[in-house]
């Protein structure tokens, strides 16, 4: 995930009040759960693979333009910060999901290809938990660290790539790149859960 604004402590608030929420990088944001509304329909729907490679990839994309936004016009506010999270884990998350439902009722998707997508989950799978709770209390997240920034990108890479490796046997090396993502994603949920627990003290 990216970080919204640079001045904030180690409790991760922003450093400007929330005014007009309503701005570009949210509505970016907003057009990034949208997408994944329209991502899951087309996977139950039965579109093809590069199909949905395509529109996982464009709402990727917004994930890096929002926040890129944000920083450059000094548009970062908290509600921001706390809807890209939820925005985020919701297109990897959801979007995953409905993939292994749906190819796997099929038939398509082998114990192999599940195993992958579990492994570039691992930041959610780890994190996610304790960012419900963290959001739900009302308090701010923590500062984006590194490691989840390449987490990000890693997954925004290696799914496309497991997607289409189910239809198209040239992707297979998918495994490795699968392997890379669920180093950087504990790594990167640990350091997450280590955060909100240093947030307390």
């Amino acid at each position: 995930m990216k970080k919204r604004g640079k001045n904030k402590g180690k409790s991760g608030k922003s450093s400007k009040k929330d005014g007009n929420i309503w701005n570009v990088p949210n509505t970016l944001t907003l057009m990034r759960v949208i997408i994944t509304f329209i991502t899951i329909y087309f996977i139950f729907a039965g579109y093809g693979a590069v199909t949905i490679v395509v529109l996982f990839v464009v709402g990727m994309l917004t994930d890096f333009f929002d926040g890129q936004i944000a920083r450059r016009f000094n548009l970062t506010t908290e509600f921001g910060r706390k809807f890209d999270v939820v925005a985020d884990r919701f297109l990897m998350v959801g979007v995953a999901l409905a993939f292994i439902i749906n190819y796997g009722l099929a038939g398509t998707l082998t114990r192999y290809h599940i195993l992958q997508i579990l492994m570039i989950t691992s930041r959610e799978l780890i994190g996610l938990p304790v960012a419900i709770l963290l959001l739900s209390s009302g308090k701010g997240i923590p500062k984006v660290r590194w490691v989840g920034k390449i987490t990000t990108v890693l997954q925004g890479f290696t799914f496309p790539i497991i997607i289409l490796s189910v239809t198209y046997s040239v992707f297979n090396f998918s495994i490795y790149l699968s392997f890379l993502t669920s180093i950087f994603g504990i790594a990167s949920g640990l350091t997450f859960i280590n955060d909100v627990m240093g947030m307390e003290k």
